[in-house]
C-alpha cells in the first residue's frame, strides 16, 4: 500500500496519479494516521508534505521507520536544502523532493524510491559522500583497533551464500534491483528478500554501506 500524507490540493494532483501507478494508494490528512496506518500496511511508498501540522521531523521518521521498517519515505518539501535532506535521509527517509517537478521526473523519482534507491539532489551530495567516507574511516579505525587488518571484512563476506555474493558484488557496481533481478533470473521481491538477510549478516544499514564494505573487501 502506497500513501501521500498531505492537505494541499496543488501537491496532491501533482502527485497523485505519479503515485497510483506505483499500486493500491491512499490519500492521508496527517502524519498521526500515516504513523498508525504504515505499521501495518507493510512494503510501500509514503509521500510526506513536511507541511501538514502534526510533522514531528526527523523524530517522527525515525519512529516510522522502527514500526515499520519496510516503509520508504520521500519527503515533499518547500524547504529543500542539504542540511534537511541529510537529516531525512539519517532518519530513514529515502529521499527528499521539491512540489513543483515535471511528470516524468516524479515517476523517475518514485521509481528510484521503490527500487531501494536513494533520491537526493546534486547541492546536497558532496555532503552525503563526505559523511560516507567518515563513516568508512570510523569503521576502519574500529576494525584496526581489533588488530584485524582488514580480515574481518573477509570474514564477513566468507558468511554469504554464493548467491549472496553475486548480489553484493553487482550492489557494489551501482546495480539496481530490477538490473539485478534480471542478471540474475529471478524476481524483484527474491533480490529484497537476500538484500534484507544480507544488511543483518554484514551489520550495514543500506546499500550504499553494503557497497562501501564490499569495494573495500576487494580491494585489500
Amino acid at each position: 500500500m502506497n500513501f501521500l500524507v498531505s492537505k494541499n490540493p496543488a501537491l496532491i494532483d501533482h502527485f497523485w496519479s505519479a503515485l497510483q501507478e506505483n499500486g493500491n494508494a491512499q490519500l492521508l490528512p496527517n502524519f498521526a494516521e500515516l504513523t498508525w496506518r504504515g505499521a501495518t500496511s507493510g512494503k510501500g511508498l509514503a509521500l510526506i508534505d513536511t507541511n501538514v501540522a502534526d510533522f514531528k521531523g526527523p523524530a517522527g521518521l525515525a519512529h516510522l521507520k522502527r514500526t515499520n521498517p519496510d516503509i520508504k519515505i520521500l519527503l515533499l518539501t518547500e524547504q529543500l536544502s542539504p542540511e534537511n535532506e541529510l537529516s531525512a535521509l539519517a532518519a530513514g527517509a529515502a529521499g527528499s523532493c521539491g512540489p513543483n517537478l515535471l511528470p516524468d521526473k516524479i515517476r523517475q523519482i518514485l521509481a528510484t524510491v521503490e527500487d531501494g534507491g536513494v533520491w537526493i539532489s546534486s547541492a546536497a551530495l558532496p555532503q552525503l559522500l563526505q559523511r560516507l567516507k567518515r563513516w568508512e574511516s570510523n569503521t576502519q579505525a574500529e576494525q584496526n583497533a581489533k588488530n584485524h587488518n582488514g580480515s574481518d571484512h573477509h570474514a564477513s563476506m566468507a558468511g554469504l551464500t554464493p548467491r549472496e555474493r553475486e548480489i553484493v558484488n553487482l550492489v557494489a557496481k551501482g546495480d539496481s534491483n530490477k538490473i539485478i533481478a534480471r542478471e540474475l533470473n529471478i524476481t524483484d521481491r527474491t533480490v529484497k528478500a537476500h538484500l534484507s538477510i544480507i544488511f543483518q549478516k554484514l551489520k550495514v544499514n543500506d546499500r550504499l554501506q553494503l557497497a562501501l564494505l564490499a569495494n573495500r573487501a576487494m580491494a585489500e
